[in-house]
This record gives structure tokens, sequence and C-alpha cells, in this order.
């Protein structure tokens, strides 16, 4: 069974996270209204692209639970069916 890759759930403007080696960034929290009129709390990450290194940001949701990540690489490297290798000496 595949491990879960997450981010903390709630977390501060400026709050840092590591998913692996590969660092996330809390850059915004702003509010956001669903198609079927919730109003919730979006959370923007920045990280840079396990490939190349180029920056890109992630939206989740801001909850109480920890929310899956699903983008790891910038929209030119991002590919679903490929893992990200992490570096020997690296605790997974």
């Amino acid at each position: 069974m595949r491990k879960l890759i997450t981010l903390p759930g709630r977390p501060e403007l400026g709050g840092i996270a590591f998913v692996q080696h590969q660092r996330f960034e809390c850059v915004e929290i702003r509010p956001h209204t669903t198609r079927d009129g919730r109003r919730i709390e979006l959370v923007r990450w920045l990280s840079h692209c396990t490939d190349c290194g180029a920056p890109f940001d992630l939206l989740t949701p801001r909850r109480a639970g920890p929310v899956r990540v699903d983008r790891r690489r910038c929209a030119e490297h991002r590919d679903p069916k490929r893992r990200v290798k992490v570096p020997g000496g690296v605790a997974a």
C-alpha cells in the first residue's frame, strides 16, 4: 500500500512543511465559496519542482486534518505516474 503524502491541514501564514525532502511554505490563506455555496478557506503553498527547481504553487483546503499532496513538480514536469525519488540517506 502506498504511503499518503500529506501537508498539515491548518497551517499558519509563513508556516513551513516538509514532504520527504521537499519544502512547502504557506504563502496565502484566502476565503473561497464552493460551487454548492459553502464557504471554506484555501491555502496556497509555494514549493520548487523536484526535477528542475522551478517554483510552483499548490492550493489545498484549510481544514482540521492533514491534506493530501497531489503535485510535487511544476506544470512542465508533471507526471502522476512517475514517483519522486528521495535522495539516499534521507528518511521518507
